[in-house]
């Protein structure tokens, strides 16, 4: 699959509310925990197109994380309201990568991107099944 065939805007979108545990001692979101809003997102989006745990442990295939960039444009504090935008950005052979945007009042606060290896039932590296491939088609 080529870069051409996956859509570039944003297209699958997830809102949360930042929490008082989710702070540090600066009194804002905590580096980390960005990556479990952004993990709750990922498993978000992929349930939205068919791809939930469920299915993924009927056809014994499940992506981890093996690559993870991210940006931090500027903090989320107590009781802000965000969305997190999620796409597809690339199909390889046994992975993909998706991209994120956390935004507050629709800027900006945070940008990532994961690539996930696809793995069997043994944690060896597997060749992407059809289930993921059909992702750049829903996209479409």
């Amino acid at each position: 699959m080529t870069q051409s065939d996956i859509p570039t805007e944003w297209n699958h979108r997830y809102s949360l509310k930042v929490r008082g545990y989710e702070l540090d001692s600066y009194r804002h979101v905590n580096h980390a925990v960005y990556l479990s809003y952004l993990e709750q997102a990922r498993w978000d989006y992929l349930a939205s197109r068919g791809l939930t745990l469920k299915k993924l442990d009927e056809i014994q295939r499940w992506p981890v994380v093996v690559h993870l960039e991210i940006d931090y444009l500027k903090s989320a504090l107590m009781d802000d309201e965000l969305v997190i935008w999620t796409r597809l950005a690339d199909l390889g052979r046994a992975s993909l990568e998706i991209e994120h945007e956390i935004q507050r009042d629709g800027k900006p606060i945070v940008r990532a991107k994961i690539r996930a290896a696809i793995i069997d039932e043994k944690g060896r590296a597997a060749a992407l099944p059809a289930e993921y491939r059909a992702l750049a088609e829903k996209e479409k």
